[in-house]
C-alpha cells in the first residue's frame, strides 16, 4: 500500500505481534495524552468561561431590573428616591449559584459603596482606599475596568460568602449603570470553579483508567491472537480496506510532511475528483482546500502538530458547489513507530453542518424560551402531562415568596397557590384532565387567602404539541387582574354619579343656551341696526353735497332773474343783459339738474341696500354693481382719506343671492380695515377680487394694512373678541360675518395675516348660485 514500505524492506522485518502492540500502545499514549494534555486543561478554561458568561448573564437581570426601575422614574410613577431604594433592596436580595448564596453589591461611580448584602457595614462609606486583603484598591480598579466598555471582570481576594474569616481568591463582573451612576458588580470564587475542575478531572481520570483497561486487555488478546495468526493480516488489511472506503466520514492518510498518500471513497466522492489525481500531492493543494489561503494556513498548522506527535483538530468552514456553507470537524492524528518516529498522519473529517445548525438553534431557542419564561409579568409553569411541575417562573414563585424547590417535582394542584379555597384544588385537576385530552382551559379564579383579602387571577391551561402531534406538556399561566376589578368597579360607580350629573347639567345648558341664542339674536340685530345707522349717516352726508350745490345754483339763478326783472320795469334791459342771463340760467340748470340727479341716485341706492338690509329677501344682483353700491354707501368713511378701494370682478357675474348679507359682511371688513389695519396708515389700498372655477366661487379681500399678530388671528371669528373695546368696539362685527358667510350664504370663510404685511380674507361660495345670462 506504500504507506508500510519502510516496514517491510530486508533487514527491518518485524514480528507481526509486534507491528500490532506499537500502534496499540501508540494509540494508548495518544489518548492518554489527549486527556492529561488537551482535554483536562481544558475543562477549567471551559468552566471558567462559562461561569464568566453566568455571570455576565445575572448582571444584565439585575440591570434589567434597574432599568424598568428607571422608566418607572422617567414616567414620574415612583419618586427618584424610591426608585433607587427599590432598586437597592431588589438586588439586595437577588442569590444564585449551587447554594444559593452568590450575590450582587452596588457602589455609585464616587466609589461610594451603596448596598453590600454580606458587609453592610460597608453601607455609605468611601471605597476610594478600600483595598482586598492582598493590598489591590478593589473597588477604584472597578472603575478603571469599566472606564472604556462599561463592563469588565477584576481578579482579587475576599471573604468567603458568608463567613468572615476566610479569604479566597475571587472573580468579579462589573457592570456600569450610568442613568444612576451605579456599578453592579458580582462573582465567583477561584475554590469553586478549582473543585469542580478536579471533581471533572477525578471522574475523566477514573473513566480513563477503565477505558485504558479494557483497551489493554484488548490489545493483549490481539497480540496473542496476531501471533497464532498471522496469516490472517491480508484479511486484516482487506477489512481495514473496506471500513477505509465505506466509512461515512472524510478519511485520509498522509506523510508526515503532509503529502497525500490515501483517500477514501467519501472524500474523492465530495469533490468529484479521482484518486490517481491527488496522490502525491500536498494536503492543502488539493481541491478540498484551495477556496481560501486562510483555510490552507490554518491546515497547515493542524499538519504541522500532528507531524510532531500532537493531535491537530480544527473546524473548517467550505462552501460547495451550491454555495451553501459546510463546517468540517477535521483532526489529524500521528501513527509512530517504536522509536517514536512519525510514520504517518490519520486525517479524519466529519460534516457536522446540521449538527451546528442544530445546537444554534436550540441555544436560540432556549434562550428565547429563558428569557420570555424568567422575564414574563405573568405567573407561569410548565407541567407534565400528569399535572406535576416542572418549570415555574419567578413571577408566580414571588406572588407566594417561595423557593423553587419547594414545589418542583410536585403536583401542580399542591401548590400554595391553590390552598384558599381548597376547592380551587379539585377545580385544577378537573382542568388538567381536560387539558391533556387537547383542551385549552381559561377561567377566572377568586382566591381569598388571609390578609391578601380578594385576589383575582385570569388562569389558562395550554396543552403543548411536539413535532409529531402528541402533547409533551401542559403551559399554565396566570394574571392577576385584581386592580382591573377594582377599577371596573370603581368605574362603574363614577359612571353612575356622572349619569346622574350629566342629567342636571343638560337640564341647566338648555336653559342657558336658550338663553344665550335669545341675547345673542339681539346682539345682531342691534349691530345690522348699528350697521344700517352708519349707512344713513353716510348717505346722508354724500346727498348734502349735490343738494347743496343744486340749492347754491338755485339762489344765485334767482338773484341774477331778481336783477333782470328790476332792468326790465326801468326800462334798462340790454340785450346783451338777456344773453348772460340766459348763460347763467343754462349752466344753473345743467348744475342743478346733475347734483339733483346725483343726490336721487344715491337715495335710490341707499333704498335698495337697506331694504336688502332690513328685509334679508333672496333675489338676482349683478355682483359688480351691487359691490360698487355698497362702495357708494360707504364713502363717507374714506373720501378724505388717500386710502383707495379696488374691484376686479367680471362685469357679467350675476348671483341668486341673499344681498343683505353681502352689505354686511363688506361693511364690516371695509370697516374693520379703515379702524384697525389703517390705524397709523396714511395712504393703504384695499383689493377686492372675486373669481369663478369650476368647483367654486372665490371672493378674495386683501388690505396692505399692518396686519393682525398670529395670537389674535385664530381669535378673530370669536364673538365679543375685539382690541378696541375700550373705545366702543363690541366684538361682534367679524363673528356675524363668519356666521352670515357660513349659515346664510354656504360657504366658508378663512383669515391669514401677517403684522406689517396686511391681512386677507378668502371666501368661498357655491357655484350653484350663479345666474347664467
Amino acid at each position: 500500500m506504500g504507506i508500510f514500505e519502510k516496514s517491510t524492506k530486508a533487514g527491518h522485518m518485524r514480528f507481526v505481534w509486534l507491528r500490532v502492540a506499537v500502534p496499540t500502545v501508540a494509540s494508548l499514549v495518544l489518548f492518554i495524552i489527549v486527556i492529561f494534555a488537551v482535554h483536562m486543561p481544558a475543562v477549567r478554561d471551559a468552566l471558567l468561561a462559562q461561569r464568566k458568561d453566568s455571570l455576565k448573564h445575572m448582571t444584565q437581570v439585575a440591570i434589567g431590573v434597574l432599568e424598568y426601575l428607571h422608566y418607572q422614574e422617567v414616567k414620574g410613577e415612583i419618586s427618584s428616591e424610591e426608585a433607587r431604594r427599590r432598586g437597592a433592596n431588589i438586588i439586595g436580595m437577588m442569590r444564585f449559584g449551587p447554594e444559593n448564596k452568590d450575590y450582587f453589591w452596588i457602589n455609585d461611580f464616587g466609589p461610594k459603596m451603596v448596598m453590600h448584602p454580606y458587609m453592610p457595614e460597608l453601607d455609605g462609606s468611601d471605597l476610594t482606599k478600600f483595598s482586598d486583603f492582598k493590598g489591590k484598591l478593589l473597588f477604584m480598579e472597578m472603575l478603571n475596568a469599566t472606564e472604556k466598555d462599561g463592563a469588565g471582570f477584576v481578579d482579587y481576594h475576599w471573604q468567603w460568602q458568608d463567613k468572615p474569616g476566610t479569604v479566597v481568591p475571587k472573580i468579579s463582573y462589573v457592570q456600569r449603570f450610568y442613568p444612576w451612576k451605579w456599578v453592579i458588580g458580582t462573582g465567583i470564587y477561584a475554590d469553586d470553579l478549582e473543585s469542580e475542575a478536579a471533581a471533572r478531572n477525578r471522574d475523566m481520570i477514573m473513566m480513563t483508567v477503565f477505558i485504558l483497561g479494557v483497551i489493554s486487555l484488548l490489545s493483549f488478546y490481539t497480540i496473542v491472537q496476531s501471533r497464532k495468526n498471522g496469516q490472517l493480516m491480508k484479511e486484516s488489511e482487506a477489512l481495514f480496506k473496506g471500513i477505509f472506503d465505506h466509512s461515512q466520514q472524510f478519511i485520509g492518510v498522509l506523510s508526515p510532511e503532509g503529502v497525500l498518500r490515501l483517500a477514501n471513497r467519501e472524500a474523492l466522492h465530495y469533490i468529484s475528483a479521482q484518486e490517481a489525481d491527488l496522490i502525491g500531492c500536498y494536503l492543502w493543494e488539493t481541491p478540498w482546500w484551495d477556496n481560501s489561503l486562510d483555510v490552507q494556513r490554518k491546515l497547515k498548522e493542524v499538519i504541522h502538530i500532528a507531524s510532531s506527535g500532537g493531535v491537530g483538530k480544527a473546524i473548517f468552514e467550505h462552501s460547495n458547489d451550491k454555495g451553501e456553507k459546510i463546517y468540517m470537524d477535521f483532526s489529524a492524528k500521528p501513527v509512530m513507530d517504536e522509536e517514536g518516529e512519525v510514520l504517518f498522519l490519520v486525517a479524519e473529517g466529519h460534516n457536522i453542518t446540521e449538527l451546528k445548525d442544530a445546537q444554534e438553534q436550540i441555544a436560540r431557542s432556549e434562550d428565547l424560551f429563558r428569557g420570555i419564561f424568567s422575564q414574563s409579568m405573568q405567573f407561569m409553569g410548565v407541567l407534565d402531562l400528569d399535572g406535576t411541575l416542572r418549570e415555574v417562573n419567578k413571577a408566580a414563585l414571588d406572588v407566594r415568596n417561595i423557593a423553587a424547590e419547594d414545589v418542583l417535582g410536585k403536583p401542580f394542584w399542591e401548590g400554595p397557590w391553590w390552598k384558599y379555597p381548597p376547592s380551587l384544588a379539585v377545580t385544577l385537576k378537573q382542568d388538567i384532565e381536560r387539558a391533556v385530552n387537547g383542551n385549552v382551559v381559561r377561567r377566572e379564579i377568586i382566591s381569598e387567602a388571609p390578609g391578601e383579602g380578594t385576589r383575582y387571577v385570569d388562569f389558562s391551561l395550554k396543552p403543548t404539541f411536539g413535532a409529531d402531534g402528541r402533547i409533551v406538556f401542559l403551559l399554565a399561566e396566570g394574571r392577576d387582574v385584581s386592580e382591573l376589578h377594582s377599577v371596573q368597579d370603581q368605574l362603574s360607580e363614577l359612571n353612575r354619579d356622572l349619569e346622574r350629573k350629566v342629567e342636571e347639567r343638560t337640564a341647566e345648558l338648555r336653559r342657558s343656551v336658550e338663553s344665550l341664542e335669545n341675547a345673542q339674536n339681539q346682539l345682531i340685530q342691534s349691530e345690522k341696526m348699528a350697521a344700517l345707522g352708519d349707512l344713513v349717516a353716510g348717505v346722508a352726508h354724500e346727498i348734502n353735497t349735490p343738494v347743496g350745490i343744486s340749492v347754491t345754483s338755485i339762489s344765485f339763478m334767482e338773484e341774477k332773474l331778481a336783477e333782470l326783472s328790476s332792468k326790465i320795469e326801468a326800462g334798462q334791459l340790454r340785450k346783451s343783459d338777456l344773453e348772460k342771463f340766459m348763460t347763467i340760467a343754462h349752466e344753473a340748470t345743467k348744475s342743478s339738474m346733475l347734483n339733483l340727479h346725483r343726490a336721487a341716485e344715491l337715495i335710490g341706492n341707499f333704498k335698495q341696500v337697506a331694504a336688502d338690509q332690513a328685509s334679508g329677501q333672496k333675489r338676482v344682483i349683478n355682483l359688480r354693481d351691487y359691490l360698487d353700491e355698497i362702495l357708494l354707501s360707504l364713502r363717507s368713511k374714506y373720501k378724505r382719506t388717500k386710502h383707495k378701494i379696488n374691484i376686479s370682478c367680471d362685469d357679467d357675474l350675476m348671483l341668486n343671492t341673499y344681498p343683505g348679507a353681502f352689505m354686511q359682511i363688506f361693511s364690516n371688513l371695509i370697516i374693520n380695515t379703515l379702524i384697525h389695519g389703517f390705524e397709523g396708515v396714511e395712504a393703504g389700498n384695499i383689493d377686492i377680487g372675486v373669481e369663478v372655477d369650476e368647483d367654486e366661487i372665490l371672493i378674495r379681500y386683501t388690505d396692505d394694512g399692518k396686519g393682525i399678530s398670529r395670537d389674535n388671528v385664530n381669535r378673530i371669528f370669536e364673538p365679543f373678541f375685539t382690541t378696541k373695546r375700550g373705545d366702543g368696539g363690541t366684538g361682534l362685527g367679524m363673528s356675524i360675518v363668519y356666521n352670515l358667510v357660513q349659515t346664510r350664504l354656504g360657504g366658508t370663510i378663512n383669515c391669514s395675516s401677517v403684522e406689517g404685511q396686511g391681512t386677507a380674507f378668502t371666501i368661498s361660495l357655491p357655484k350653484d348660485i350663479i345666474v347664467e345670462n
